[in-house]
């Protein structure tokens, strides 16, 4: 869910390579694209150990529309969407036919996401993904350019809010050509940490999540995403309160995005 980071030696080339493009933006329009994820989780608890397998397959539209000079506005259909491995009551099919809408920046800066009304809690984590769909990054993009970004902020994971602090490093490592168009390759690499305190299934619980991932994406010139993928490692530590017994849980994540022609 969205998502990119990974920091390369060409900061140098800045200087000498030529500039492919200036000002890059989001280009007013509608995409379709194919979203495949597959997880990975193994779970340690006082009642033993489990593993199981997650796989959730999207096809999501996009809707971009310029609303101000600093604001772009994307709306999102998921037109489909199936979960293999799902766990109980955890029905995806809800979210079929649901619209988002999120404001970001022209160049992909999160502002801030509506989600349908009504929609199950199990199903939050996967919606906030859905709101930061579209990946950010810096307009001036060149071969060679990196930079950093940090985020803060409540997000939910596991039916409760935690704070996560993210750190990302990005590279233009190269361009490259996707049914004819050019696009830049910026490559992206993100540390993760998140915690806090609340309630599951009416037990009170602490949580500690760390985690690392690595992920590209491809964007053209002219300003339209056309995907990429990401590999994610999560570990997540919960400690029942009262009961002083701790769940740990060692999540690896793969997910690809690709433009729909």
């Amino acid at each position: 869910m969205s998502s990119h980071l990974a920091r390369t030696l060409l900061a140098l080339l800045i200087v000498s390579s030529p500039v492919h493009a200036q000002g890059v933006e989001y280009a007013p329009g509608t995409t379709r694209y194919r979203i495949t994820t597959n997880t990975s989780v193994a779970q340690s608890s006082p009642m033993g150990n489990q593993t199981f397998d997650v796989g959730v397959r999207q096809l999501i539209t996009v809707n971009l529309m310029k609303r101000a000079k600093d604001t772009v506005m994307a709306a999102l259909t998921v037109d489909s969407i199936s979960m293999t491995g799902a766990p109980p009551g955890a029905d995806v099919g809800k979210l079929a036919g649901s619209k988002f809408v999120s404001m970001i920046s022209p160049t992909g800066k999160f502002y801030s996401s509506k989600s349908p009304e009504g929609l199950d809690p199990q199903l939050a984590q996967l919606a906030e993904g859905v709101g930061r769909f579209m990946p950010a990054y810096h307009g001036d993009l060149a071969v060679g350019k990196t930079w950093s970004d940090t985020l803060s902020g409540k997000v939910p994971q596991n039916g409760m809010m935690v704070d996560r602090t993210s750190i990302s490093d990005y590279a233009v490592s190269g361009d490259t050509s996707i049914a004819g168009e050019t696009a830049f390759k910026v490559q992206r690499t993100t540390t993760v940490k998140a915690g806090g305190t609340g309630s599951m299934q009416g037990t009170a619980v602490t949580m500690e999540t760390t985690g690392t991932s690595t992920g590209q994406f491809l964007l053209t010139h002219t300003g339209v995403y056309l995907g990429g993928d990401s590999k994610d490692d999560v570990l997540v530590k919960i400690m029942m309160t009262a009961q002083g017994a701790e769940i740990t849980l060692k999540q690896n994540q793969r997910t690809s995005v690709e433009a729909v022609r």
